[in-house]
């Protein structure tokens, strides 16, 4: 299933102001920072191959479990960096990130690969994650992308050979596409209004 094309895609033209705008941004810049980091890795390293690779079925599985926890990934680290954006305009409640978090899991259906076992593991993470995250000053884009970076090496359909050799320059072109990503997503944010309604969604 593609799931970037199950997003609202269009919601991206408007200001994000709300919670609810909020989840959809993240949602639908982790669907695109995955799939597009993802299939950008291995049509580069399969080359003419590519397409008879995407034909072979345990290879498909592969790129959409790739996919999938990429996503899980891209959305916890823009919501880490979206919480430094809006730390200077207010305090916004710790318990609302693994909240958001889930919310943006629950946009997608649980794919076929994490059947009866859901999200558990990476809300876990998350949590741990935001903790070290919070005790300390608001983290580089960069740093913050290293995690989803590694994600998507762990899970691509490659040998591990391949894969450590591959993994800083996958790791570098994700930071990059995860810097241009978040650039724009602040310029459509309204921070001041976003902190105010997710201090006001927490206190609902």
């Amino acid at each position: 299933m593609d799931f970037l094309k199950t997003l609202t895609i269009g919601g991206r033209r408007g200001r994000i102001t709300s919670v609810a705008g909020l989840i959809a941004g993240i949602g639908e810049g982790a669907a695109y920072l995955a799939q597009g980091s993802s299939f950008s890795y291995i049509r580069a390293r399969s080359g003419t191959m590519g397409p008879r690779l995407m034909q072979d079925a345990a290879f498909g599985r592969g790129m959409e479990r790739c996919k999938w926890e990429g996503f899980a990934a891209a959305a916890g680290d823009l919501l880490l960096i979206a919480e430094g954006d809006l730390r200077p305009h207010g305090p916004v409640p710790a318990a609302v990130w693994p909240a958001l978090y889930r919310a943006v899991l629950d946009t997608q259906p649980i794919p076929e690969h994490r059947a009866g076992q859901g999200w558990d593991d990476r809300l876990s993470d998350f949590a741990r994650r935001l903790e070290a995250h919070l005790a300390a000053p608001p983290g580089r884009i960069e740093d913050i992308a290293d995690h989803s970076a590694n994600v998507i090496m762990d899970y691509a359909p490659v040998d591990d050979t391949i894969r450590e050799l591959d993994r800083p320059m996958v790791t570098n072109n994700v930071k990059f596409r995860f810097i241009d990503h978040v650039d724009a997503l602040r310029r459509r944010t309204d921070l001041p209004a976003l902190a105010a309604a997710l201090r006001d969604w927490e206190a609902a």
